[in-house]
């Protein structure tokens, strides 16, 4: 059941799907990302750089340093040979060789293990939870049920679905690369409850809309600079 425009008054937003510098494929500075979020007045966000945990020490410090009222929740998006898997609220980027090992490990740390667009198509990263033992599925915390960079509507929905028939969590993420998508997907969280009980209680929701599909192009520009030498990578 859809939420009503009162209802979401009274919700929390967050975008648990963000990438800064430290991903190969991402030039954006964790500070503006941060600014973002508190200008647009999200209660918080989620770093996720890709098997780089680095920028998310550098985010502490900075929403320390301006004392900002803005939750952060350190992540990362995992690739194993099935697809791609976020860990949340994890202090370290485990090492696993597949999908069950790796939720295992992110477990392990006390964070949770959230599929993230596994319905898109055109996305060879994008773990389809057909491809997994039916028993790591069973062990997944939640699933993205909208991510702004999928091409259409139709892989949210299939998500959405999905992490209703199987009890899990519904989160939603801009996968923001660049600072102008960052915000364009969240997901929203009952006022009154910690963000994570929120999820693991399986009370939260996602919300939002689709960045333009040129995203993706200039997405694999900023990798290739990277590449090449022509866009420094951040002092660790």
């Amino acid at each position: 059941m859809k939420k009503k425009p009162d209802d979401l008054l009274s919700m929390k937003k967050y975008d648990l799907h963000v990438h800064s510098l430290y991903s190969p494929d991402s030039a954006t500075p964790v500070e503006k990302l941060i600014d973002r979020y508190a200008a647009l007045g999200f209660a918080g966000f989620a770093l996720t750089d890709h098997k780089n945990m680095d920028g998310a020490k550098r985010a502490k410090a900075y929403i320390r340093e301006k004392k900002l009222p803005l939750e952060f929740v350190p992540g990362c998006e995992f690739r194993v040979p099935a697809g791609e898997i976020i860990g949340l609220f994890i202090d370290e980027a485990p090492q696993a060789k597949d999908a069950g090992e790796l939720v295992d490990s992110i477990h392990a740390m006390g964070g949770l293990a959230i599929l993230p667009h596994p319905f898109d198509s055109l996305r060879k990263s994008a773990c389809n939870p057909s491809s997994l033992p039916a028993d790591v599925v069973r062990r997944l915390d939640g699933m993205e049920t909208f991510n702004a960079r999928c091409h259409a509507r139709v892989p949210n929905d299939k998500a959405d679905g999905f992490a209703a028939s199987h009890s899990l969590a519904k989160t939603g993420g801009s996968d923001a690369h660049f600072l102008f998508e960052a915000g364009a997907a969240y997901t929203l969280a009952p006022e009154g409850i910690d963000l994570e009980a929120a999820l693991r209680k399986k009370k939260t929701t996602a919300a939002g809309s689709l960045s333009p599909i040129f995203v993706h192009g200039p997405t694999t520009l900023v990798k290739l600079a990277k590449r090449w030498g022509l866009i420094k990578k951040p002092k660790q």
